[in-house]
């Protein structure tokens, strides 16, 4: 016999062997399966009963959430809008800020211009101010000064009056002078024209002057051999030294002089021919020069 034949063989032994066991099983457990497959049966009609009211539920629930996901979606809609709308007003808000910050900023500059103006508006005042007690210390002082002013002028008025009445009082002397100085050269032309005074020794080396003045005889000092004359004239009025001059009191001649000193305003010279005339020269007595005479 072949050898697969074999084999078959001893297969089909073994199978017979192993399905004997599984008839006697299944033929003890059939009823128990069929009792088994009724119960799944019922609970299969139950699952099915529980699946359709739990899809009925389900349909009822998606109906549900279809509504609230409508809901949702026109909500979402609207905050769409809202959020474009809301981007919008930022977007405008940002702008407005930015403006605003421009604003601030310009602000800001004019608040520092004005708190600059403001501190140089005090430091302005407080120099104003401190001027304006310097102006009235000057006011105060320059009242006083003022004062003092009045009353220096009030005394100046008072010396002015004096000074002018000094002046007219001056003025009638030396027109009385200047009359006395007429009546004293007629005098003297007549006491020359008779042979008084002219000649003699003044007459040698003097000058002729080259002016005619008058002045005042302020001091005599007599000696032994001469007599001298000081008289309040001096080279400021034009007196040279050897100047001849006549000396007179009262329209009347009296002596000659002769010029040997001359000071800024004083002169001193000598007198000669007084014996002639019989009168003494003194003090207050009046010198005249003749311009061209000797």
């Amino acid at each position: 016999m072949h050898i697969l034949t074999k084999i078959f063989i001893v297969l089909v032994s073994l199978l017979a062997v192993l399905l004997v066991p599984l008839v006697v099983v299944y033929a003890h457990n059939e009823n128990s399966f069929k009792t088994r497959y009724a119960d799944a049966e019922l609970k299969a009609g139950a699952a099915a009963d529980a699946l359709k009211a739990e899809q009925a539920r389900a349909g009822s629930i998606e109906l549900k959430l279809n509504s609230q996901i409508d809901e949702v979606r026109a909500l979402n809609t609207k905050f769409s809008t809202d959020k474009d709308a809301a981007l919008a007003t930022v977007r405008q808000l940002e702008s407005q800020l930015a403006t605003s910050e421009a604003g601030q900023a310009e602000i800001k500059s004019r608040l520092d211009q004005i708190a600059l103006a403001v501190t140089n508006g005090q430091t302005l005042s407080e120099s104003l101010i401190t001027e304006l007690r310097g102006l009235r210390t000057q006011v105060a002082a320059s009242e006083k000064e003022k004062v003092q002013l009045d009353e220096a002028l009030r005394d100046v008025t008072a010396q002015l009056e004096q000074a002018e009445n000094a002046r007219r009082a001056l003025a009638e002397e030396l027109a009385r002078l200047k009359d006395e100085h007429s009546k004293a050269m007629v005098s003297l032309n007549e006491a020359v024209a008779k042979g008084f005074g002219g000649r003699g020794d003044v007459a040698v080396g003097a000058l002729r002057p080259d002016r005619s003045l008058s002045a005042r005889i302020i001091n005599v000092q007599r000696s032994n051999n001469q007599v001298l004359a000081e008289i309040n004239a001096g080279s400021t009025d034009g007196v040279k030294v050897d100047w001849a001059m006549t000396i007179g009191r009262q329209g009347e001649f009296v002596a000659n002089l002769k010029i040997i000193n001359v000071d800024i305003n004083r002169a001193t010279g000598i007198v000669t021919l007084e014996d002639r005339s019989g009168k003494k020269v003194e003090v207050n007595d009046m010198a005249y020069a003749t311009a061209g005479r000797s």
